[in-house]
């Protein structure tokens, strides 16, 4: 039977998908979230209040995800401009129809808490859900991490430090430690020491 590491994924990193799952009335949603690998069989969500996607899955306890590149995909979840059409149905549930792969999910466990920044207070569910059928449909699968887009955008900014005016050579630092601050965040310990040897390079430079 295959797992997330026939799909690549790796314990312990966030992965950048799209999730899609259906209301009482089976009319599809999809929606950008990250997923967090638990192990080869589990997986996390952390979900804000108010969203189709928590609805959803609180009615149904099932939802797909669906590892894919497609910008167009992407922006369209985002922006609400996901035509019916990229849809397709699998036994009850729904993926996305240019998907690379996709794998269905059961919630086994929720947790409700409340989270504070600078600017407000808001309600996150956190969802445990177990693996159940993994589907590739392509020959080459990569499920997205930021981390290493993050490390990319910092070498560019690198490169071009010294042929910029010292206030935008000071914006291109502050941008790659807000980059370095992802990498921390999501990556894997290569993606951590990568990184450490950019600010390295700068530190020493």
């Amino acid at each position: 039977m295959q797992d997330l590491e026939s799909l690549g994924m790796k314990k312990g990193l966030l992965y950048e998908t799209i999730i899609t799952t259906h209301n009482g009335n089976g009319v599809p949603n999809a929606a950008p979230i990250g997923v967090i690998c638990k192990n080869k069989n589990e997986i996390v969500l952390n979900l804000f209040e108010g969203t189709h996607t928590l609805e959803n899955i609180k009615t149904n306890s099932q939802f797909v995800v669906n590892i894919l590149k497609d910008p167009l995909v992407f922006v369209g979840c985002t922006t609400g401009d996901l035509s019916s059409d990229h849809f397709k149905k699998h036994c009850d549930a729904f993926y996305i129809k240019n998907t690379d792969a996709f794998f269905t999910a059961s919630v086994t466990r929720t947790k409700e808490i409340e989270k504070e920044d600078n600017i407000s207070k808001s309600k996150m569910t956190i969802i445990k859900a177990s693996v159940n059928e993994v589907i590739i449909k392509k020959e080459s699968v990569e499920p997205l991490n930021r981390a290493i887009f993050a490390i990319i955008e910092s070498l560019v900014y690198l490169t071009r430090i010294k042929m910029v005016d010292e206030n935008t050579a000071k914006e291109y630092l502050e941008r790659i430690h807000e980059m370095s601050r992802t990498v921390n965040r999501v990556g894997s310990l290569d993606h951590k020491k990568a990184m450490q040897n950019i600010l390295k390079y700068i530190e020493n430079n």
